[in-house]
């Protein structure tokens, strides 16, 4: 049996405009084992929250997959026929949104969109999913399950909610458990409860997790793996002890720069200058050129392609010469 649950295998998704084709993921490849945790990182705009939907082929229009394949247990999820693709979604491979309320119906009932999402791929009765849908309301550590469970989403706070749909996302026991950026719009203290539900949950339905988020400290605190994402491409993918203990990438440096508590006392927090730029005026060369410190003139003319030494890939010009690869996929576990 492969080891692997889920590849991502050369994936491109393209936006499709007047003003042109845009290509918001640039051949981008990843592999997630059972039980593991991969973390995709990177400014708003990088592409991250396109390559999590693109897995299950819930790209927005006027975009599509427009290269490459995801394999998920053999099959080619870029391929299936929407039937079968249905039949995966919400039961094998389950999604916990950054707002809650963009996958909860804010008039119906917790306890009806649980149970519903259940009897949609489980052939259960009505008694029995009530009993699953409390079971999970309690697993997810919301006190009162059964006045939760007859309460509408609007009369939640935004922690309830958010747990009222990983309750949703596991009901099924998925294999893979897709999180993008599902504490953003949290308190601190709630998104750390939230944060320690997703992993101690990993642990008991012994799911995969793919989780997309713009915060460092996240991706210390809950990964196995990174990848690092910039301008639809992936820039350094690698062992999240390896990232913080000696990135390659430049942008990758800055990132982990701006966590706070980085910076010295007295010292202000360090920034990347510059912005993403945008897919309509990409630079000639490397994209992330126009902010990076060590740029030279080949970097502003060329395009870099993802090189690597064993298990470390990493996007530029300084490592070329060092084990060269042409996929992430091909650098292991």
């Amino acid at each position: 049996m492969d080891e692997y649950l889920l590849e991502a295998k050369d994936l491109s998704v393209t936006l499709y405009t007047e003003r042109g084709e845009l290509r918001v993921v640039d051949g981008v490849s990843f592999r997630l084992k059972k039980r593991e945790t991969l973390g995709i990182v990177g400014e708003s705009g990088c592409g991250k929250s396109m390559t999590a939907n693109s897995i299950l082929r819930m790209v927005p229009a006027p975009g599509k997959i427009s290269g490459g394949q995801i394999i998920f247990k053999g099959r080619d999820l870029s391929t299936l026929p929407e039937r079968k693709l249905r039949s995966i979604r919400g039961k094998e491979i389950a999604m916990v949104f950054q707002e809650p309320m963009t996958s909860l119906n804010p008039l119906m009932t917790c306890g009806r969109q649980i149970t519903e999402a259940l009897r949609a791929h489980e052939k259960t009765d009505a008694k029995q999913a009530k009993r699953h849908a409390l079971e999970l309301i309690r697993l997810v550590g919301i006190p009162m399950a059964e006045r939760i469970y007859e309460s509408t989403p609007s009369g939640l706070s935004g922690g309830m909610r958010q747990r009222i749909v990983i309750a949703m996302a596991l009901c099924n026991n998925p294999d893979v458990l897709i999180c993008d950026e599902p504490t953003t719009a949290l308190d601190v203290t709630v998104q750390a409860q939230i944060l320690r539900l997703i992993d101690e949950l990993k642990s008991s339905f012994g799911s995969a997790v793919l989780f997309i988020t713009h915060d460092m400290g996240v991706i210390q605190q809950m990964t196995d793996r990174v990848m690092v994402m910039y301008s639809g491409q992936a820039v350094e993918y690698l062992q999240t002890e390896e990232l913080f203990r000696k990135p390659l990438h430049p942008y990758t440096q800055g990132l982990i720069a701006c966590i706070p508590g980085k910076a010295a006392v007295g010292h202000d927090l360090p920034v990347i200058k510059g912005t993403v730029p945008t897919l309509y005026a990409l630079p000639k060369g490397c994209l992330f050129a126009p902010r990076c410190p060590y740029a030279t003139k080949r970097c502003r003319c060329e395009r870099p392609g993802l090189y690597g030494a064993g298990r470390h890939l990493v996007r530029c010009f300084q490592y070329e010469h060092k084990e060269a690869s042409n996929s992430a996929a091909d650098s292991g576990s």
